[in-house]
C-alpha cells in the first residue's frame, strides 16, 4: 500500500487538467486515477467495496418476497371462507394477503430488528442526530476525484501542491493502491482524513 494524495473538483476539465499538470511533474500515468463519486447516500446504485453486488433493485426484495408469502396465506384464507362469501373469497384473500405482505416485508427491510418500534414514534428529531459531533470528520462530498499514488513525502508535497494550483476543493491523504490509472481499494463511504492548508 502506498500513500495516496486525491483532490476534488466541480468540473471534469478541470480534473483533466490536473492529470495533465501531475504528468508533467513526472508523476506516471498508470499512478493516476480519475472517477467520480456519487452524493452521499447514492453509492449503492453502482455497488461499494463493502457490497459490489449492491444495486437499487436489490432494496425491493423484501417488499417482493413479502408479496409472494401474502398471496399465499390470503388464498389459503380466502378458500376457507368460499362457503360464506362465495367464489370471489379466494381472490379478495390473495389480493389482501399480497398487499399486507408486502407492506411487511418493506417494513421489515427498513426497521432495525434490534430497536424498538417505540423508539421511532416521536416526530421531533434529536438534537445529536442533527448536529455532526465536532470531533468527527465531515462526509466526503460528490464531484470528480482525481488521486495519485505518492510515495515519498516529497511526492506528497508536490501531489498536493500541483493539485492545489489546478483548483482542487478539498484535498485528501489515504492508504492504498492504484494499478493501471485504478483506485481498487477505494471506499467512498470511508470518513476522509482532510489534507490541511498548512500542508
Amino acid at each position: 500500500m502506498n500513500t495516496i494524495i486525491a483532490g476534488r473538483f466541480d468540473e471534469q476539465a478541470r480534473a483533466e487538467q490536473a492529470v495533465t499538470a501531475l504528468e508533467a511533474t513526472g508523476f506516471p500515468h498508470d499512478q493516476i486515477a480519475t472517477f467520480f463519486v456519487n452524493p452521499a447516500g447514492r453509492h449503492d446504485l453502482h455497488g461499494t467495496r463493502r457490497d459490489p453486488e449492491a444495486s437499487a433493485g436489490a432494496h425491493h426484495a423484501g417488499a417482493l418476497a413479502g408479496a409472494a408469502i401474502g398471496t399465499g396465506v390470503g388464498t389459503v384464507v380466502g378458500l376457507a371462507t368460499m362457503p360464506v362469501l362465495g367464489p370471489g373469497a379466494a381472490l379478495a384473500g390473495a389480493a389482501i394477503g399480497a398487499g399486507v405482505g408486502s407492506l411487511a416485508g418493506a417494513l421489515e427491510q427498513m426497521g432495525d430488528p434490534g430497536r424498538p418500534v417505540e423508539e421511532s414514534a416521536s416526530s421531533e428529531p434529536s438534537p445529536a442526530s442533527s448536529e455532526p459531533s465536532p470531533d468527527e470528520a465531515p462526509p466526503r462530498k460528490s464531484g470528480m476525484f482525481v488521486a495519485v499514488g505518492a510515495a515519498s513525502s516529497s511526492e506528497q508535497a508536490n501531489a498536493i501542491t500541483v493539485l492545489r494550483a489546478q483548483g482542487a476543493a478539498d484535498l485528501e491523504r489515504a492508504q492504498g493502491s492504484i494499478s493501471q490509472s485504478q483506485w481498487n481499494d477505494f471506499d467512498p463511504l470511508s470518513t476522509p482524513a482532510m489534507v490541511t492548508v498548512a500542508e
